[in-house]
């Protein structure tokens, strides 16, 4: 590790690469199954104007989120499992594509599971050392991708807890190029095509949460790794 990165704030970098941990987490668990009422319940009491941080896309998606949720009554949970169903779980279509969270279904030609975007990103995970344990679902699904960066942010915090800078910021390079070439480079696409499925506004707010955060996190990782230099 460099002197310069030997007299940065271990504890602040370690908030921020938890904070990114956390919520990736939470993104992650969005679009792998519809909410509990519990989950429902709790999220009703957060107070998301913390979030926001100046980013549009954040603020819109919360601001969406947040006016579902201060409305809710008991039809609330089936109704969110009905949009969750109808578009990331793939039961409705529009002009014949569904929105299931695949990286090979918007990246590859025939709009197909399992194809070249899931085999690259398998190999990302070998190379970290990382497998997906859920054998049912192909590794590109989006759930896993957001998963991966917790588990990146993790990696991270260990390396600077143990003097290992050069490996910190190899997990941050991985992180940042993973967004760019593994999310981004489909989530347009994809998020697209949930709107036309979504009827109530909570779910385009969490694909907004997601594309803001994603964008942030970029510029995130690029002041981390200034610290670091």
């Amino acid at each position: 590790m460099s002197t310069k990165t030997e007299t940065v704030n271990i504890d602040a970098l370690t908030q921020v690469l938890q904070g990114r941990r956390e919520f990736y987490l939470a993104l992650a668990g969005f679009y792998f199954k519809p909410l509990t009422q519990e989950q429902i319940d709790t999220m009703a009491q957060t107070d998301y104007s913390q979030f926001g941080l100046g980013e549009p896309l954040l603020d819109e998606g919360f601001n969406d989120i947040t006016r579902v949720l201060r409305k809710r009554h008991t039809g609330t949970r089936q109704m969110l499992a009905i949009d969750f169903t109808s578009s990331f779980g793939g039961s409705a279509t529009f002009e014949g594509k569904t929105a299931v969270p695949y990286a090979s279904v918007f990246l590859s030609d025939k709009g197909l599971l399992s194809q070249q975007p899931r085999a690259e990103v398998f190999r990302v995970f070998k190379r970290n050392l990382l497998r997906v344990t859920d054998t049912n679902t192909p590794d590109d699904h989006l759930s896993f991708l957001l998963e991966f960066l917790a588990v990146m942010s993790d990696h991270t915090i260990e390396a600077l807890q143990e003097n290992r800078g050069e490996d910190a910021r190899s997990c941050l390079e991985e992180s940042r190029d993973f967004i760019t070439n593994h999310i981004l480079s489909w989530f347009d696409y994809f998020a697209e095509t949930a709107n036309k499925l979504i009827e109530a506004r909570f779910y385009r707010g969490v694909l907004k949460i997601t594309k803001g955060y994603l964008l942030m996190d970029l510029q995130t990782i690029e002041d981390l790794l200034e610290e670091m230099v």
